[in-house]
């Protein structure tokens, strides 16, 4: 079982004691030692089935930490700490930690608490997590909707399983352009989130002809409210835990449920348009992607619909966000469209177009190393004319 110590001072006598605990009874490797500086990174590569968290010396500089990288961890946060602090177990439980032990007391509190780490509360947790990719949009009209279901498509094209996340409440339309009828939504799973399991996420997931099995949002405006922070962290969880694969359209990177999701993406696809807007949006969302501390290597920006008449060119972008565009997506409307208003993915409908082709080398760029396997022809859904009118995003 992987294990992780997460603290401000990796070598106090409680991070030593709590070392020694794990390595007798869960990791007889010995867990690895994060020290706050370094969590982002460790833990991103890592993903531990249970971290420890050791809140002394310094809580407060651990906790920071800990709301910057829990989505990094896909099974049982402990925290160790004083318990004379109320306010600080409070904001210890809000940062997710599952069990908080008293420092005082770690043997006795260890010993109790070992059966359930030893039993359902990692169970679950798998040796690998899905690969996740999360698509946003630096501004309207770039298409980023379109591409995360053609990248889902591909990436399921390569595992024959690819979850697609639509994380846009009140405007999400992944269900239309795939030509599907979802009946459960993410509201439905956020009702009561400490009940939620693989049972309960494969039930409310609708699947496509592709492989893609699509999670939707609330389909009614009164249900938005009922999505929380607490219950996407939790289904997204189960989605990594659950698919080789996970494709998350987001809607911004601002609302604590979206900065959630690109905190434990793999990936971050920055999709672009070649005009002046457009680029002003993307070099303020690269700035706050850096103060959330995301690092630049998750980063990749795509152009989409490239080539239209009057854009800037690829140097001038180039040279405005001193990042490099590797990633171009030919703009083609009259396959697009085609597409869209049939609700047949354009990699499936047209996958010797220009952008097909594009959408497809991209998606083939994002494998892990890990992942290679020999990959399974995209075969054409059997939807036939799409059943919503929907705008082109």
């Amino acid at each position: 079982m992987r294990t992780a110590i997460l603290g401000s001072n990796i070598s106090h006598p409680l991070c030593l004691q709590v070392c020694q605990f794990l390595a007798e009874s869960l990791d007889s490797q010995g867990p690895t030692l994060v020290p706050v500086e370094q969590a982002e990174s460790l833990l991103c590569r890592f993903r531990p089935q249970v971290l420890v968290v050791v809140l002394s010396p310094n809580p407060d500089r651990t906790l920071t930490a800990l709301s910057k990288v829990r989505t990094q961890v896909g099974g049982t946060i402990l925290a160790v700490g004083p318990t004379h602090d109320s306010k600080l177990i409070l904001r210890a439980l809000h940062e997710g930690v599952t069990h908080y032990l008293d420092e005082t007391d770690l043997a006795k509190q260890f010993e109790a608490v070992l059966p359930r780490l030893q039993g359902n509360d990692v169970a679950t947790t798998p040796e690998m997590v899905g690969h996740t990719i999360s698509v946003l949009a630096a501004g309207g009209g770039s298409g980023a909707s379109t591409l995360a279901v053609n990248l889902a498509v591909t990436l399921a094209a390569e595992s024959q399983r690819c979850a697609l996340v639509d994380l846009k409440p009140g405007v999400g339309d992944l269900a239309a352009l795939l030509d599907l009828k979802p009946t459960h939504t993410l509201a439905d799973l956020c009702l009561n989130p400490s009940r939620v399991d693989q049972v309960m996420l494969e039930k409310a997931l609708v699947h496509h002809a592709s492989g893609v099995g699509l999670l939707a949002p609330p389909l009614q405006y009164e249900d938005i409210r009922l999505l929380t922070p607490q219950g996407i962290h939790k289904v997204l969880a189960l989605v990594r835990a659950g698919f080789p694969f996970v494709v998350i359209d987001q809607e911004d990177c601002f609302h604590e449920e979206q900065i959630m999701a690109l905190r434990q993406a793999d990936t971050i696809l920055l999709v672009v348009r070649l005009d002046f807007t457009s680029l002003r949006s993307t070099r303020r969302m690269l700035d706050y992607l850096g103060q959330m501390s995301i690092s630049k290597d998750r980063v990749q920006l795509v152009v989409n619909r490239h080539g239209q008449a009057k854009e800037l060119p690829v140097e001038e972008a180039e040279q405005a966000l001193q990042v490099k565009l590797t990633h171009l997506i030919p703009d083609d409307p009259s396959s697009v469209n085609a597409a869209n208003n049939t609700g047949v993915p354009v990699v499936l409908k047209a996958p010797t177009s220009k952008v097909a082709q594009a959408i497809v080398r991209l998606g083939k760029s994002l494998l892990p190393a890990s992942a290679a396997q020999t990959p399974r022809p995209l075969s054409s859904s059997k939807s036939g004319v799409m059943r919503w009118l929907s705008p082109f995003r």
